[in-house]
C-alpha cells in the first residue's frame, strides 16, 4: 500500500477477507478504481502459489475461472527483500494475464511430469507456482492499474 500511496493513488485495505481482493485502489479524482490481490514471497525463484486445483477434470477452466476476475482485477506479486536483494520488487499483473500464464506454465509442467495427472494439490506434486521469469515484463507496471489516467 505504501508503493501505491507514493504513486499518488488512494489505497484501502479490505476487511473480513473479501474474496480475491486485498486492496481497493482509486486515482486521486476517484474516477477510476482497481482491485488488487497481493502475493508475496522471500523466495521468488520458487514462484508465487496462486491457486489450488480442486477438480482433476477441467483443471484449466477451474484455474481461469478462479484467477481471471475481470479487467479491473490485478495481482501484485512482491519479491520481498532477502540475502540477494535489499529492496522489494513489485510485479503488477492483470488477472487475465495471470490466469493465462498459470495455465500455460502448468501445461508445460504437466508435459514434463506425465505421471502426475491433474491432481488436487499442485504444490504436493512439486509445482511451486508462477515463476518470476513469466512476469518480468510486469515489473513496476503500476500504470496498468489506471490506464486512462495519463498523469502516471
Amino acid at each position: 500500500m505504501a508503493q501505491l500511496s507514493l504513486k499518488g493513488y488512494i489505497a484501502l485495505p479490505t476487511t473480513r477477507n473479501l474474496k480475491s481482493v486485498d486492496v481497493v485502489v482509486f486515482n486521486e479524482k476517484l474516477s477510476q478504481f482497481a482491485f488488487i490481490q497481493v502475493k508475496s514471497t522471500d523466495k521468488p525463484k520458487s514462484g508465487w502459489p496462486v491457486h489450488t486445483v480442486r477438480k482433476e477434470e477441467e483443471w484449466a477452466q477451474d484455474v481461469r475461472k478462479a484467477l481471471d476476475l475481470g479487467e479491473r482485477f490485478f495481482y501484485v506479486f512482491v519479491a520481498l527483500p532477502n540475502r540477494n536483494q535489499q529492496e522489494p520488487v513489485y510485479y503488477v499483473v492483470p488477472s487475465r494475464d495471470a490466469a493465462d500464464m498459470v495455465v500455460a506454465d502448468l501445461e508445460k509442467w504437466l508435459s514434463t511430469h506425465p505421471n502426475s495427472g491433474a491432481a488436487r494439490q499442485l504444490l504436493a506434486w512439486g509445482y511451486s507456482g508462477l515463476p518470476p521469469h513469466t512476469i518480468n515484463k510486469y515489473q513496476n507496471k503500476w500504470e496498468l492499474l489506471m490506464p486512462e489516467d495519463q498523469n502516471r
